[in-house]
């Protein structure tokens, strides 16, 4: 395409999204993820030290944010006034229900004028987004987190309405893996924020280790937090490595997230991935009494990953369940279920005797059955069960929300059948692929797949082959960042962003207009936000040459 070309086509985008043409062109803010409504105009708003921000009382929590994150960088924190009503040379926060409507409870107003600023929602998780855009529309700098001399702190004039597509905009870490320390968890969450994400799906559980303290059963972690790594490749050859989260930990965890309208979604793995807790606890897997003869350390190997679904192991997942709901709200609690090779129950009697005795027509059903206690405890608890698409088999269980991640085929099924789906294929969701073909470039990823940034961004949630009524089941996206070869978190860093820069668009902006050269022109500077704020980032690849 021309160079011609390429201005007709953004000015015409530019038209049906309402935006400017210099902000469509790059020369504007380039805020990420677009807004749906955005219409620039001459001026700007100065912020200064005898600024105020002036909040209605229920909008008083959000406005402490918005004076907290622009403190450090300015060196200096604005007046708050709460429970007063909006004036001339002030940034202005208040809730408005009238907006439900047309914004939905996460979805805000924005006007800036050089005579203030205006920031409407119908709720909390509104105001608290459109924050984050107003720091995006302040320079790069405002993210240093010390202050910054020289710099005028101004926003351009804009008018902006923004709502969400989609519900669930997520993200999965995996601490199972390789632990992550809290702080770590913490900056994350932050960077997941600024994007307007708003689900982080934590692997707590795995046959690399447990995380998650358990009081009912204190072997999990004092035994199964600790391992002695013998895969080469992973940068831990040969060490001792451990780590877990105390129930403290997870509480902490939890509010620093909420703060940021983040919902942690636990993942407890069952009946596969389970190896840490077998070792921990040899009656949940194959030959219980051989391998409880052994000292923890020498019954690596020999556990497997596969629990057996004996009644007592149906009992104690549900005991490990009723702690982590009491510890997490998240309406939606991850039980895993995927790559159980289920036909090794055969091979046990006393599994053969329970399918008789259940009237189950195979090991399929046997899984099925499993899947269905655990979903049928949850609910009971008031919750909500997820599982990978591997759940489907054997028939699904009534209230599971299924998370398609080999391809969307199903998610398709699931939806079909009336049930919410989270889309999360490989094809475009797997951060710990690498990001460009040659390996050389790159730091260590799983297998040889690549999912480059243009892959993200053309990510479509929602499969054409389901109807209107059927896509309503589909809640969202979410990434993973698998753990096995990230053991830092500048690699972690490196292997989400952009990556979810280009995610978290394809998750809240409009499907259409979706243009990558566009996406690209807002990229560049918002990633000066990313270097402002600490974190490593992959750099963009050069322009092809024509």
């Amino acid at each position: 395409m021309t160079d011609i070309g390429r201005r007709v086509a953004v000015w015409i985008w530019a038209c049906a999204a309402g935006v400017s043409w210099a902000a469509a062109a790059g020369a504007g803010p380039g805020i990420v993820p677009r807004p749906v409504r955005m219409t620039a105009s001459d001026g700007v708003f100065r912020i200064t030290r005898d600024t105020v921000v002036v909040a209605d009382g229920e909008a008083g929590a959000e406005a402490v944010k918005l004076v907290d994150a622009l403190a450090p960088a300015m060196g200096f924190r604005l007046r708050l006034v709460e429970g007063g009503t909006a004036r001339a040379g002030a940034i202005g926060l208040s809730l408005d229900p009238s907006l439900m409507a047309e914004t939905g409870p996460e979805g805000y107003t924005l006007s800036v004028t050089a005579g203030g600023v205006d920031l409407r929602a119908a709720g909390p998780a509104g105001l608290f987004y459109g924050i984050q855009t107003l720091r995006q529309l302040l320079p790069p700098a405002i993210f240093r987190h010390a202050p910054v001399a020289g710099v005028e702190w101004v926003v351009p004039c804009v008018q902006i309405t923004d709502t969400p597509r989609f519900g669930w905009r997520g993200l999965l870490i995996d601490p199972a893996r390789h632990f992550i320390p809290k702080r770590d968890m913490m900056r994350f969450l932050d960077a997941m924020a600024l994007h307007k994400l708003n689900r982080l799906q934590v692997h707590f559980t795995d046959g690399d280790g447990w995380r998650i303290e358990i009081r009912k059963y204190p072997l999990l972690t004092e035994v199964g937090s600790r391992w002695h790594r013998t895969m080469a490749g992973r940068g831990d050859l040969g060490r001792t490595y451990g780590g877990f989260y105390t129930q403290d930990d997870i509480r902490e965890l939890v509010a620093y997230a909420a703060r940021r309208h983040i919902t942690i979604v636990p993942e407890i793995e069952m009946p596969n991935h389970a190896g840490a807790a077998i070792v921990a606890y040899p009656h949940l897997g194959f030959d219980p009494d051989a391998l409880a003869a052994l000292p923890p350390m020498q019954r690596l190997g020999k556990a497997g990953n596969l629990v057996v679904p004996r009644p007592a192991t149906v009992a104690f997942f549900q005991d490990v369940l009723d702690e982590v709901v009491e510890l997490f709200p998240s309406a939606h609690i991850h039980i895993g279920g995927d790559e159980a090779d289920a036909r090794r129950w055969a091979e046990v009697p006393e599994m053969q005797e329970q399918m008789k005795r259940l009237k189950l027509a195979d090991v399929h059903a046997l899984h099925s059955w499993f899947i269905r206690q655990m979903d049928a405890h949850l609910t009971r608890r008031g919750r909500k069960m997820v599982g990978w698409d591997e759940i489907l088999q054997g028939g699904l269980a009534e209230g599971a929300t299924v998370m398609s991640w080999r391809g969307t085929g199903g998610g398709i099924t699931a939806a079909r059948a009336g049930h919410d789906v989270v889309m999360a294929p490989t094809s475009h969701t797997y951060f710990d692929y690498r990001q460009a073909a040659e390996k050389s470039s790159e730091p260590p990823a799983l297998g040889n797949s690549v999912i480059a940034l243009e892959r993200v961004y053309a990510f479509e949630p929602v499969p054409a082959a389901l109807s209107a009524a059927e896509a309503r089941h589909v809640l969202g996206g979410q990434a993973q960042l698998w753990g096995e070869y990230i053991s830092s978190e500048r690699h972690r860093e490196y292997m989400a962003y952009p990556r979810a820069c280009a995610l978290s668009e394809t998750l809240w902006s409009p499907k259409q207009p979706r243009d990558y050269t566009e996406f690209l022109a807002r990229l560049r500077p918002h990633l000066k936000r990313l270097e402002a704020a600490g974190i490593h980032f992959r750099r963009l690849d050069p322009p092809s040459t024509p």
